[in-house]
């Protein structure tokens, strides 16, 4: 029996890798319903005990703990999840990468979004979710990084490895192994609901309308009534799978169980007085977790009590509440904020605790191997074969039997070790010896073996990640704190305590960012010249002889002093295009006690246009040449500012139309002349006259005439000049070509030379006339 505990507790990869086969055929199997076959599944849960600072892995079966990875810091609380040959532990800016086969810290990937995401393993996975800020992150050999475009209300893994995700609009999947979304299937944005799996596929629970509605092919399947009695909140809790037909749902003080095929009333169960935030399903079993008591309550699908379990106390000044998932392996854990104890929930509703406090870790093997060798000692074999069956009882983890020689151990027991080393014959003095006849054999052996491994200490290496890093906000303060970081063999000599403003937080003179380094023996630091309103994240990083140890971040801290309104924008100002758009351009509000969320530009035409928080100008498209004014206000969480200045009065104005030109032949000139044409809001500057063969005319009437023209056939064009209406500074646009052709009536007669007497020219011409 030792033998097998000892094989049991070894982590090493053959005996991983049986776990995760043999995890896979349970989970199948503790399904308990006909869900289709699963392509890959991740047999039990990985925790990170905070206080050791090492990452366990909890066989759910054999409720124990298998495999354990040093090396680990990080925050209290962090999830891990697993994907077919790596774990991943999620940090506050990023994920810590360790392999499940040698069970070694192998990197650490800085993903930057700040935002706690939602962890789902699966299939091409695992996956984390960030809802906020509409981003999903695979993990793998080569992480990748999927654009929602949205904030996601909710996301699922279904039986055949894909993800879905609901945006504002749509239901979008993203297929093992693929980087783009498949958004096919529109969603109402005003509808309350989750997603989860029925039999395995995907499907939407709408809260507001009670309906459930299956999302496969291009189109969305039939909504299927939900029969509920009473009221069903829209803050309902969905579990995000069924278990036997029936969706588990979380309705305040109720536990609905609602039939999937709507062919039945939902049974509802009235649960005692608590907070109930948690509901998952399981095999056969449904658990829920009232957070208040901390107590797990697990019914059948019927709605019949199963199981009561009150969890383990929750241990330290850890923020958050125990987190609850749902294994692939047909089992519910639930961690608690330390990761000292794991809640394993079996299929049919069973509850039992594993104690995740290293003290199985297979650290000390040598030591549990010490006290064999004692029964071999000559004569007094006999006694110290009776005693150890006492003991092994009493001592559940492996290392108590290293405080049983600490504590007993006299002086007089150094006086008998070499009378044993001696003589090994003598029996007698043996048995007269044992007055504390228990310990004999453990403090002989222990002594001897103790001091060869001892000597060996590993070398000094940089210290590791301080632990409990929070931060409490004040009227434009916050301060740090935290739980000293491992020395790992040299002194910390100090830690660098930072801020940063968050994403979506911009000051306007006070520092955005700044460090500080405090003494080793410091445990808080305070922060001033902060932004009421505004959101920070905070750092802090130890450093001893050796080198600095990895930094922790903790949440967004938002400051808690009094935000006020933002004073009006400045300097605002609007200035037309020939295009016919208008460009308003404002400064920023110059009060720094506040954070922006946008702009509002107010035109006297009533017109309305928001702008972004990063904007300082914004290009509209008014009514063309009417008169419009426009003043601008900016918005914080405290509220709207007061509007500023009104621009001038600007008249958009585009290029104008093409006039209609007429022509009108003479003897060796044409006569041209055209409509006014529609302007487009503009202001006319003058024409501009083309004519095949001659210069371009500048002409501010609606008509010109050419004379002297010899060519048969001529080309004219007219085209508006138009500016905006009293604004001579404004740039010009040039309007559309109006165009016709035509021809002289006849050559005009040429012109005598220079210096020919008139009454030549009399003659020449009556001659012509008589001919």
């Amino acid at each position: 029996m030792t033998r097998l505990a000892r094989a049991i507790r070894r982590p090493v990869a053959w005996w991983t890798v049986a776990a995760l086969i043999l995890g896979t055929f349970v989970g199948l199997s503790a399904l308990g319903r006909g869900a289709p076959a699963v392509a890959f599944q991740q047999a039990g849960h990985w925790v990170y005990n905070a206080t050791v600072g090492a990452v366990f892995r909890v066989d759910g079966g054999g409720k124990s703990v298998d495999a354990e990875v040093r090396g680990v810091q990080t925050e209290a609380g962090s999830q891990v999840v697993q994907g077919s040959t790596n774990g991943y532990v999620v940090r506050a800016d990023g994920v810590i990468v360790f392999g499940k086969s040698d069970l070694t810290v192998k990197s650490t990937v800085r993903i930057g979004i700040p935002e706690e995401p939602i962890g789902i393993e699966a299939q091409g996975g695992p996956y984390l979710v960030y809802r906020q800020h509409g981003q999903i992150v695979r993990l793998g050999d080569q992480q990748q990084t999927v654009t929602v475009g949205s904030v996601v209300s909710s996301a699922i893994a279904t039986a055949d490895g894909a993800l879905w995700v609901r945006n504002a609009e749509q239901f979008c999947q993203l297929a093992p192994g693929s980087t783009t979304l498949a958004c096919q299937l529109p969603s109402q944005a005003g509808d309350a609901g989750a997603l989860l799996s029925v039999g395995g596929k995907p499907a939407f629970a709408n809260l507001s309308k009670r309906t459930l509605t299956p999302l496969t092919g291009e189109t969305a399947g039939r909504a299927v009534p939900m029969d509920v009695t009473g009221s069903l909140p829209t803050t309902s809790v969905v579990a995000q799978s069924d278990v036997n037909g029936r969706i588990p749902i979380l309705a305040g003080q109720r536990l609905l169980l609602v039939d999937a095929a709507g062919a039945k009333r939902a049974e509802s169960i009235n649960l005692p007085p608590g907070r109930y935030d948690a509901v998952a399903a399981t095999g056969a079993a449904v658990a829920v977790l009232d957070t208040d008591k901390r107590v797990v309550r697990t019914f059948a699908p019927d709605g019949k009590p199963l199981h009561t379990h009150e969890l383990s106390k929750k241990k330290g000044d850890h923020k958050g509440g125990p987190r609850v998932t749902a294994g692939q392996d047909g089992r519910i854990y639930i961690d608690d904020e330390t990761g000292e104890v794991v809640t394993v929930v079996d299929g049919d509703g069973t509850v039992s605790e594993v104690d995740v406090d290293g003290g199985n870790k297979p650290v000390s093997p040598s030591a549990t191997q010490k006290p064999t060798p004692s029964p071999s000692t000559p004569t007094p074999s006999s006694t110290p074969t009776s005693t150890p069956p006492s003991t092994p009882p009493s001592h559940k983890p492996i290392l108590p039997p290293i405080h049983v020689t600490v504590g007993p151990e006299k002086p007089r027991s150094t006086e008998k070790v070499e009378p044993r080393a001696t003589e090994r014959k003598p029996g007698k003095t043996e048995t007269t010896r044992p007055t504390t006849p228990p310990p004999t054999s453990k403090p002989t052996s222990k002594p001897t073996s103790k001091p060869t491994s001892k000597p060996t200490s590993p070398p000094p290496a940089a210290p590791g990640a301080p632990g409990s890093v929070s931060a409490k906000a004040g009227d434009g303060k916050a301060t740090v704190s935290w739980a000293a970081a491992r020395a790992n063999g040299a002194a910390i000599t100090g830690y660098k305590v930072s801020f940063r403003t968050a994403p979506g937080t911009f000051v306007v003179g006070l520092p955005a960012n700044g460090s500080v380094t405090v003494a080793g023996g410091t445990r808080s630091h305070s922060f001033g010249q902060l932004l009421n309103g505004g959101g920070y994240i905070f750092t802090v990083s130890a450093t001893n002889r050796v080198g600095t140890g990895p930094a922790v971040d903790t949440k967004v801290t938002s400051i808690s002093g009094t935000a006020e309104p933002p004073s009006a924008p400045t300097k605002v100002s609007a200035a037309t295009k020939a295009d016919g758009s208008v460009t308003v351009s404002w400064t920023s509000p110059s009060s720094s006690d506040y954070t922006m969320s946008g702009y509002t530009v107010l035109g006297s035409d009533g017109s309305k246009t928001k702008a972004q928080v990063y904007q300082t100008s914004i290009s509209l498209k008014p009514a063309l040449g009417k008169g419009v004014s426009y003043r601008v206000t900016a918005t914080n969480s405290a509220g709207t500012s007061p509007r500023s200045a009104a621009t001038r009065t600007v008249y958009p104005y585009s290029p104008a139309a093409a006039p209609k030109v007429t022509a009108t032949p003479g003897r060796g000139s044409v006569s041209l002349t055209w409509t006014a044409p529609n302007l487009n809001g503009g202001q006319l500057v003058h024409y501009v006259v083309s004519a095949t063969g001659q210069q371009d005319r500048t002409v501010t009437t609606t008509s010109t005439r050419y004379t002297g023209l010899t060519a048969l056939q001529l080309t004219f064009t007219v085209k508006a000049i138009t500016r905006e209406r009293n604004n001579s500074s404004s740039p010009t646009a040039t309007g559309a070509a109006g165009s016709t052709t035509a021809a002289p009536a006849s050559a005009a007669p040429a012109l005598p030379p220079a210096g020919v007497p008139a009454a030549r020219v009399r003659r020449t011409s009556r001659r012509r006339k008589d001919a």
